[in-house]
């Protein structure tokens, strides 16, 4: 099976967007301009946030974050409230872990999940 690396992300402002993810993941941008930003995250995986085509809606799109355990997932949960990210839903036990949901500025959910 292919893995990928990249996860490319419609933006309506690039320094806005990168801004936001700066704070919640607490690192710089490695690439940043007008039109794109990019994140290299702890897994090695890369966040880019590109800047929307004109004229063109944005469709949001669903990003998972997968933590070891129900502690991790509150404790994050706290840090990116404190971090100014807007909370959908706050942690909750499910049938197939703890997990909760933010979105970033143009309304991508970012899904923080521990499996059970």
């Amino acid at each position: 099976m292919t893995e990928t690396d990249d996860i490319l992300l419609d933006v309506a402002d690039p320094e806005v967007s990168a801004r936001f993810y700066e704070r919640l993941l607490a690192s710089r941008p490695v690439q940043a301009s007008a039109d794109r930003a990019l994140f290299v995250l702890a897994s090695g995986r890369r966040l880019s946030l590109w800047r929307r085509m004109d004229g063109q809606a944005g469709a949001a799109v669903q990003v998972g974050f997968r933590l070891e355990g129900a502690a991790a997932v509150d404790d994050l949960h706290i840090d990116w409230w404190d971090r100014g990210a807007r909370i959908v839903t706050p942690p909750e036990d499910m049938a197939q872990g703890r997990g909760f949901v933010a979105h970033d500025p143009d309304g991508h959910r970012l899904c923080v999940f521990a499996l059970a």
